[in-house]
């Protein structure tokens, strides 16, 4: 595996950062030299997991096996890889598991019956932390309808905490002087066999989240904020998968659409259908096919012939290779649309001026701002402008209200003080 990269001489570490680099490599030993001041020091690096490769869970019973060990302990960190970056069809292709003791990749694609992982994640005697859990939860709830229970997310303890870098490899490197390999951030993973170096990168992703997860909780209880964590923790709990709404207007959210004519809009549309129907079935992501903005440029110029696209300045050569006639008969479709047929924008409403309305959003912002400042957090981790502006909405006039506002957070509520939101909202005016 790739090792991590430990400070020269441990004598120069803090003690903290020490104590966080023994937790986050606890049970293998290996020895390293290093020269200091003239003379041989050998440094014993504690590292888990075991030096050994992570186990490739690769069938049913394996996976029952692991889960049967995994189900002892205290705590699993957890993250997937899928394929929407090469995929047509979104789908998890790896699952990494890691305790403070293993580690383990599980093959969605090989093991037929994933369901021991469900019963994992859903023990509630077992902490599962992820960093950055919403799409992973929601990805393997579409795929496998898995639900996790006990959560603990590191990215947004590290928001919380007033981390400057919250990415994972930023809070690796700060906390244990790890640095990751961002190689295969945008690896096909649904390729098959997978490489030692693609297993060795997946495994990084989840073996040092104990650990860290560890050297975060601190920080937020001598901070008094872990009830903040713990509050938002639970509610990632309720996420779900709820789908992508197909509504047959996906060419109008193609950047620059809006400046098309009816009949651009009209060509856009028949281009963006093709599109999608030679994605789907090459099972490519659409824009590995043809980007948003050639899309345009197409629908734009509307070229009637091969010879003309190729002198349409924007396409590139490849794409017209591949797919020149395509193209042609895709712009033609377009073209020959019917004029009472043509698609048309539709209109953006917007809302009738409220100055009350405004005047009480500015004053609910003032107070977030200065709240902010005083505890150094961002405004929007504080509290987001689409939060107060549902409070703004909802007028509340008692403590009651103020609790009955949804998307609220109770330690929102507690940091903005329920008095001073109820203040805000009323208008010094009297209009």
């Amino acid at each position: 595996m790739r090792e991590p990269h430990p400070p020269a001489d441990p004598s120069v570490c803090s003690a903290r950062r020490r104590r966080a680099w023994d937790r986050a490599f606890s049970l293998a030993t290996l020895s390293r030299s290093a020269s200091a001041d003239g003379l041989r020091v050998e440094i014993a690096v504690r590292h888990t997991p075991p030096a050994s490769e992570p186990e490739l869970v690769v069938t049913s019973d394996a996976l029952a096996a692991l889960v049967h060990r995994l189900l002892g302990r205290a705590r699993i960190a957890v993250d997937t890889e899928a394929a929407s970056f090469h995929r047509y069809v979104d789908r998890v292709c790896l699952i990494q598991l890691s305790s403070d003791r293993e580690t383990a990749l599980i093959d969605p694609l090989a093991v037929e019956d994933l369901s021991p992982l469900g019963k994992l994640l859903a023990d509630p005697d077992t902490e599962v932390v992820f960093h950055d859990a919403d799409y992973d939860l929601r990805i393997l709830h579409r795929d496998y309808k898995f639900k996790a229970r006990n959560i603990f997310d590191t990215r947004i303890a590290a928001q919380l905490a007033g981390e400057p870098a919250v990415g994972l490899g930023s809070l690796l490197h700060k906390h244990f002087e790890v640095t990751l390999d961002k190689k295969f951030q945008r690896a096909d993973w649904s390729r098959r066999p997978l490489t030692q170096e693609m297993i060795r990168y997946a495994a990084d992703d989840t073996r040092f989240l104990p650990a860290l997860r560890d050297e975060l909780e601190q920080t937020l209880e001598t901070q008094q904020r872990l009830d903040w964590a713990k509050e938002e923790f639970r509610l990632l709990e309720k996420i779900r998968w709820t789908g992508v709404a197909s509504d047959g207007e996906a060419y109008l959210r193609v950047k620059g659409a809006r400046s098309l004519t009816p009949r651009g809009l009209s060509v856009l549309r028949e281009l963006h259908r093709w599109r999608e129907d030679t994605a789907r079935t090459l099972d490519r992501a659409p824009f590995r096919i043809v980007s948003n903005a050639t899309l345009l440029t197409i629908a734009q110029q509307a070229p009637r012939s091969v010879k003309r696209l190729k002198s349409t300045h924007g396409v590139p050569s490849s794409v017209i290779r591949h797919y020149g006639p395509q193209l042609i008969d895709a712009v033609r479709a377009g073209l020959e649309i019917p004029t009472q047929q043509l698609p048309k924008l539709p209109r953006r409403s917007k809302p009738r001026p409220d100055p009350v309305y405004d005047r009480r959003l500015d004053r609910l912002k003032a107070l977030r701002n200065r709240r902010a400042k005083e505890i150094g957090m961002e405004p929007g981790l504080l509290c987001p402008n689409g939060t107060l502006q549902a409070v703004a909405r909802s007028a509340p006039t008692g403590a009651k209200d103020v609790t009955k506002i949804e998307g609220l957070r109770r330690w929102q509520k507690g940091v903005l003080g329920r008095d001073e939101i109820l203040l805000a909202i009323r208008d010094p005016a009297g209009q």
